[in-house]
C-alpha cells in the first residue's frame, strides 16, 4: 500500500488516524509507504503519528524524516510485518528554496532465497524541475540494485510528464495504465501516486486498486497492489 495521509488530518483538518487504521485492517497488507507523515510536539507530549500505527497494527516501522521545525518533524514511513535488517534514508537533491525530500528504503529478508528492499518518498510538489531531478536521482541509486526493489511513491505527477519518464524503461507499474485517478479533486488520469517494482528479476503484478471508500480521509487515495516474486 502507498498513501498520502495529509499530516494526519482529515478534509475536515481533524484527527484521521482512526481511518487509517481501519483502512488498514480492511486490507491487510503486508507493506505501507506512507507520506506527509508528523511527529509533533504539543504540550510537552510527543504525537508520533507513524509509531501510533505501528503500535495499533503491530507492524515494524522506518521513519524518514525530510524536514524539522520548532513543533517537530515531517516526512515517510514505511510500516511492515517482517522486520527490517539494514535501512537507508538518502536526501534528494532540491533547488535553492524547495523543501527537503528524501528516500527512505529498509531491506527485507522474508525467507531464505528472497531479500528485497523496499522504499518510499513524495517528491516535490511546487517545483516540475525538482520533481524531474528527484525522480531521475531515485531511478539512478536504485535501478542497479542486486535485490529486488518496491517503491511506494507520492510523485506528484502524472503518467504523461516528465519525472515519470525515469520509471517507464526499468519499472513495472502496478497500475498498468489505470486511468483510475488518486487525487480525490482530480480527473481521471490524475494519477500522482505510484507503486513501482524494478524488473531486475522475475516479478509480476497481481492486481491493483484504488481504495476509494473513504474519500474523506486524505486528499489523497490510498493504492493497493499484489506483487509475486518467483
Amino acid at each position: 500500500m502507498s498513501f498520502n495521509i495529509r499530516h494526519g488530518l482529515n478534509l475536515s483538518d481533524e484527527p484521521n488516524l482512526r481511518d487509517i487504521l481501519r483502512i488498514i485492517s480492511e486490507n491487510k497488507p503486508d507493506l505501507i509507504a506512507l507520506q506527509a507523515v508528523d511527529s509533533l510536539a504539543d504540550n510537552g507530549k510527543v504525537q508520533f503519528q507513524l509509531r501510533q500505527i505501528a503500535a495499533q497494527t503491530g507492524m515494524y516501522y522506518l521513519y524518514g524524516v525530510a524536514d524539522r521545525y520548532d513543533k517537530g518533524a515531517q516526512g515517510v514511513g514505511i510500516l511492515s510485518i517482517w522486520p527490517f535488517e539494514k535501512t537507508q534514508l538518502i536526501d534528494l537533491p532540491k533547488t535553492a528554496g524547495a523543501d527537503p525530500k528524501v528516500l527512505l528504503c529498509g531491506l527485507i529478508n522474508v525467507t531464505r532465497g528472497l531479500t528485497f528492499r523496499f522504499c518510499n518518498s513524495r517528491l516535490e510538489y511546487a517545483s516540475v524541475m525538482d520533481r524531474a531531478l528527484q525522480a531521475a536521482y531515485i531511478n539512478q541509486m536504485l535501478v542497479n540494485s542486486i535485490q529486488p526493489v518496491l517503491i511506494g511513491m507520492d510523485m506528484g505527477a502524472r503518467p504523461n510528464e516528465q519525472p515519470y519518464i525515469s520509471f517507464r524503461k526499468n519499472w513495472q507499474d502496478a497500475a498498468q495504465g489505470s486511468q483510475l485517478q488518486t487525487w480525490n479533486e482530480g480527473l481521471p488520469g490524475d494519477r500522482f501516486d505510484y507503486i513501482f517494482a524494478l524488473l531486475n528479476d522475475k516479478v509480476r503484478v497481481k492486481n491493483y486498486k484504488v481504495i476509494r471508500n473513504y474519500p474523506q480521509v486524505s486528499d489523497h487515495y490510498p493504492i493497493l497492489a499484489t506483487i509475486e516474486f518467483w
